[in-house]
């Protein structure tokens, strides 16, 4: 099994359904949101304040380029990293893709409580949290939905299911219970 490219919006539970299925399948974890903070040694929130979304997005494409794919990590992908067609074609490529999501009033609850999220992601319009999320859903599901080889509904699943269930679809024989 090659690298699993975990995809989704923000706080659809990449990082924590990640760490736990990289436990479950004895590889090592990587979110590239952080991975791109370490290199640069700034969060994605000054980067985007400092040059612009466009940088930005040249910077996370670089990020998804440059990771270490030997020994078939579980990666963690920041949520927009779908929009560059050169970035879903390397994961297509390079991968397994899983899509976690949920609702969008789901998904504004977890962002609103969600502590790292004012510090480190910054806004991606103008709009309410509520309306910049049920927006930003409309153009990047069918992305994200073009890329699944797996798909899983984090409202039904703790990150802990999710990952065994991950484990499960990707290889049928391993269905464990979870304890």
């Amino acid at each position: 099994m090659g690298p699993i490219f975990l995809i989704g919006y923000r706080c659809t539970g990449k990082t924590s359904t990640g760490k736990y299925l990289a436990d479950l399948l004895n590889k090592t974890f990587l979110d590239t949101d952080l991975v791109l903070e370490s290199t640069y040694g700034t969060t994605i929130a000054q980067m985007v304040g400092r040059h612009g979304w466009a940088y930005f997005r040249a910077k996370e494409t670089q990020t998804l380029m440059n990771l270490d794919l030997k020994n078939s990590p579980v990666i963690a992908t920041g949520g927009g990293i779908i929009l560059a067609e050169e970035n879903r074609q390397f994961l297509k490529e390079n991968g397994i893709v899983v899509y976690l999501y949920a609702t969008a009033s789901v998904l504004t609850d977890r962002i609103s409580k969600d502590e790292n999220n004012t510090d480190r992601r910054p806004d991606l319009t103008r709009d309410s949290l509520s309306l910049e999320t049920e927006k930003m859903l409309e153009i990047r599901t069918p992305l994200y939905q073009e890329l699944a080889g797996v798909s899983i509904d984090t409202e039904k699943y703790t990150p802990k299911a999710a990952a065994l269930e991950i484990k499960a679809q990707l290889d049928p024989g391993s269905r464990t219970e979870i304890s």
